[in-house]
This record gives C-alpha cells, sequence and structure tokens, in this order.
C-alpha cells in the first residue's frame, strides 16, 4: 500500500505553505486608512477538500484555506532572520474561520519594485478588512507556553557556512524574481529533512508520513526559527532561551501520536499557521525508511536528538481578539 507523504518547505517559499508567516519589532498597528492595499482581490469558498496554503508569486499572491490561517500570515511577527517568525494567538473567532475553506486570488502593482514582507502583511490587512469585515484588537494575556532550553551540550550541529542567507531564504517577495529553489519546472524536489544538506540555504522543511511520523529538518538556522517550527506542533508557543548563538544544520523525527495538533493539517490549534511549499512524496521524491522501532514523543526527541528540553511555564502572550468578522460577499 503506498505510502501517505506530506511535505512542508518553511522559509524556502511562502509557495503553498503550510505553517504561517510571520521581521516586525512589534507587530503592526497602521490604522486601515493608511495601509497599502492590492490593485485587485477575487475571495470565493473554495471547492478544495483540504489546507493548500498560499503566499506570493511575481505580482500574484494565492491562498487557499481557512480564514484563521491568513489572519495568521497577515498580523503574526516576522522574523528578524530565516524562519517563519513568531505565531500570533488568535481568540475569538467564529469556527467556521477555522472550518470553511476559501480561495483568494490578489493581485499588486510591481512598478515599484519588490514588495517588503512588512508591507505585504499590510496589504493583507487591508484585504481581510474589506472582504471580510475583520475587525480586531490586541491584547496581551498570561498562558502556558514552553521554553526551549539546552539540557545537553554538543548535540546541535553549527552549519559549516555561517554566512546569513540572502533576504529571500524567507520565501520570495510578492513582485520580486523567484528564488532559485523554486524556479526549477514542477516534479520531485529532493528535499530530505532528514539531511538538511540537502536544503536550500535557510530553509526549514517538515514532512509527516503515515508510517514514520514526522521529521522536522533545517538549513543555516538560528535557533529561534526551531523554536517557532516546535510552536506549531507542541500548541503553546515555544519562547527560545538556549543563548545558542549561529546558524545550525538540524533535523529531529517524532511520533505525531498524542499530539495537540499538526500546523497546516486540518483544523489549527490557536497559533498555528503558514509559510512554506507543500507537497507529496512519490517516485523520484522522497522514500524516507520505514521506522525500525517505535518513535519518541515530540517532548523525547527533543530532548534525546537535540540535547534540549521543552520546559512548561506561564508567561505573557500576544493575542488578536476577533471583535467581529463576516464571510465574504459574492466578488
Amino acid at each position: 500500500m503506498q505510502k501517505t507523504e506530506r511535505l512542508v518547505l518553511i522559509g524556502a517559499s511562502f509557495a503553498f505553505a503550510l505553517i504561517p508567516l510571520v521581521s516586525q519589532s512589534s507587530l503592526s498597528q497602521t490604522p486601515s486608512s493608511q495601509k497599502p492595499s492590492f490593485e485587485v482581490t477575487s475571495v470565493k469558498p473554495s471547492v478544495q477538500t483540504g489546507i493548500r496554503g498560499g503566499g506570493p508569486r511575481g505580482n500574484s499572491f494565492t491562498f487557499t484555506g481557512p480564514l484563521s490561517f491568513m489572519v495568521q500570515m497577515a498580523y503574526s511577527r516576522l522574523a528578524a532572520g530565516p524562519g517563519p517568525g513568531i505565531q500570533i494567538q488568535i481568540a475569538g473567532a467564529p469556527g467556521w474561520m477555522v472550518s470553511d475553506l476559501f480561495d483568494v486570488q490578489a493581485k499588486a502593482d510591481c512598478s515599484s519594485g519588490p514588495i517588503p514582507r512588512e508591507q505585504m502583511q499590510l496589504m493583507l490587512q487591508s484585504l481581510l478588512e474589506e472582504r471580510f469585515q475583520l475587525k480586531a484588537h490586541y491584547e496581551t494575556r498570561e498562558m502556558p507556553l514552553y521554553h526551549l532550553v539546552v539540557v545537553k551540550e554538543g548535540k546541535m550541529k553549527l552549519s559549516e557556512d555561517q554566512t546569513p542567507p540572502g533576504p529571500q531564504a524567507g520565501g520570495p517577495l510578492l513582485c520580486g524574481p523567484l528564488p532559485a529553489a523554486l524556479a526549477a519546472p514542477p516534479g520531485p524536489r529532493g528535499f530530505d529533512p532528514s539531511k538538511p544538506s540537502t536544503l536550500p540555504r535557510g530553509a526549514m522543511v517538515m514532512m509527516m508520513n503515515s508510517t514514520t511520523g514526522m521529521t522536522m529538518g533545517a538549513s543555516a538556522t538560528p535557533i529561534g526559527g526551531l523554536a517557532s517550527m516546535l510552536q506549531g506542533q507542541a500548541g503553546r508557543p515555544v519562547i527560545d532561551k538556549t543563548n545558542l548563538k549561529g546558524l545550525f544544520d538540524i533535523s529531529l523525527q517524532f511520533s505525531r501520536e498524542g499530539q495537540p495538533g499538526l500546523a497546516g493539517i486540518g483544523a489549527p490549534p490557536p497559533g498555528a499557521g503558514p509559510a512554506g511549499i507543500a507537497g507529496t512524496g512519490g517516485p523520484g521524491g522522497l522514500t524516507p525508511n520505514a521506522a525500525a522501532e517505535p518513535l519518541p514523543s515530540l517532548f523525547t526527541a527533543v530532548q534525546e536528538q537535540l540535547g534540549m528540553k521543552l520546559e512548561s511555564t506561564k508567561g505573557p502572550v500576544d493575542f488578536l481578539v476577533i471583535d467581529s468578522v463576516q464571510k465574504p460577499t459574492e466578488n
């Protein structure tokens, strides 16, 4: 029987994202009247049965998935370097924001050249406010979270090349050229998250396999990027408290059993949301070896494979509180 595999590349592209995007030092609070916007937008209910995600390619932004994912793309904090950044927690969202899927297409004016991600987020906010009548405000709440700490030195492997990846390591820019890693014709990409050397520098990959569980991989990525990846799987915010500096090559394999939520797969927990490309394994693509023995849980794998620990604690967390939102009208 054919194995089911799902691959998500985070950081090398926003196209077909499954995990949120998120270099802002503080959450944007630009008034609606001052926000830039797309020239043309199309929003309609999706006929897709699975979450596809989305992102920019050339002058277009496309997205298919639940509105909750798109809200996170628009309002989460971007990372200062490679990685998906800090996922905003969402409160007060009606159930259809998670259950209903939408197809969104938007075109931008590229006459001024590539559009920075911060500006694209403001454009997405404008789209949400105009087409979904979204009204929301920010709050800081005390809630359970995890601190990522080191418990055993020497487990983490520094990348041989410590040069920061280029500006597009976080994904293509709206109105910008397509990164070389994504410019090849469609087909098997050969990314293997268990082998960081196969990944573009700055890329972070997650692969879900029905037999071998979940595999995370990253190339030339700061520890903050790892914390962001773990957050989507741990079901709580993850804060980097390791004090580890530099760029790392990372590989982590663990069981999906008992996890509170899988970012990008099904209904996400609050704070799970997108940046990357998704695809499937197959002939010529990824075919991981079947697990020889049961895989450890996420928490055990982090300790045994990375020499770190997710310590449960409480702390202040940024929330986007939904005041009101409506399903979009016909185009």
